[in-house]
């Protein structure tokens, strides 16, 4: 890079790093917006987690629902078993 092609540069680089460097204290208006998005975020979270709880309640339910139904059909046949020299060609066809 040439000389006078950095002068260029830091000129046009110049007037970002003044802005940063004025930059002051935030308004109220602004303060206020960000504690009106916080207290949104909580919102949003509290109802994700009341989602979450009642999912896992409903969940919960099923579960305990299926355990009776899991016992029944055990008891109606034998503890299921793995048969490994099962061919597809033992099965009843159409």
């Amino acid at each position: 890079m040439s000389a006078s092609s950095l002068r260029v540069s830091a000129k046009r680089a110049a007037p970002r790093v003044m802005a940063m460097i004025q930059r002051g204290m935030a308004t109220e208006k602004q303060i206020y917006n960000q504690m009106i998005s916080t207290k949104n975020i909580q919102k949003i979270t509290s109802s994700m987690k009341m989602v979450a709880a009642a999912k896992l309640k409903g969940d919960e339910t099923r579960l305990k629902l299926a355990k009776p139904f899991n016992t029944w059909t055990t008891a109606l046949r034998e503890e299921p078993k793995l048969c490994e020299d099962a061919t597809f060609e033992e099965l009843p066809q159409k």
